[in-house]
């Protein structure tokens, strides 16, 4: 209780999304307008998130190429994966294929024939 004391006067928005397949508390964090969505019930949360952090450090356009897409997704209302849009991981999968795809093309251009 002391903790959630602490950082609930931050937040700007609260919500409970409970009719989902996954349980979610969606919140906003006012002073940096960071937009935060917490799911439960996921055990391969911390799996998943191991895993874009290898991505990160291998892939370095990952990162810029995700905070610009995944603004042009808010800006157009569909960054929301329970209301039919695209989800941060998602998101970032389908970037790690076009940079593998394009790594292997720029490979195989490379190569004398």
């Amino acid at each position: 209780v002391a903790l959630r004391e602490e950082w609930i006067e931050d937040l700007t928005y609260l919500e409970m999304v409970p009719n989902t397949r996954v349980p979610l508390v969606k919140f906003t964090h006012g002073p940096t307008n960071i937009q935060v969505d917490v799911c439960f019930n996921q055990k391969s949360g911390v799996q998943a998130a191991q895993l874009m952090h290898r991505y990160m450090d291998a892939l370095p356009p990952l990162r810029p190429l995700t905070f610009v897409l995944k603004y042009f997704l808010a800006a157009r209302g569909t960054n929301q994966p329970y209301s039919g849009g695209m989800g941060s991981f998602m998101l970032q999968m389908m970037i790690v294929s076009f940079l593998q795809q394009r790594e292997r093309e720029f490979i195989y251009n490379r190569m004398p024939m």
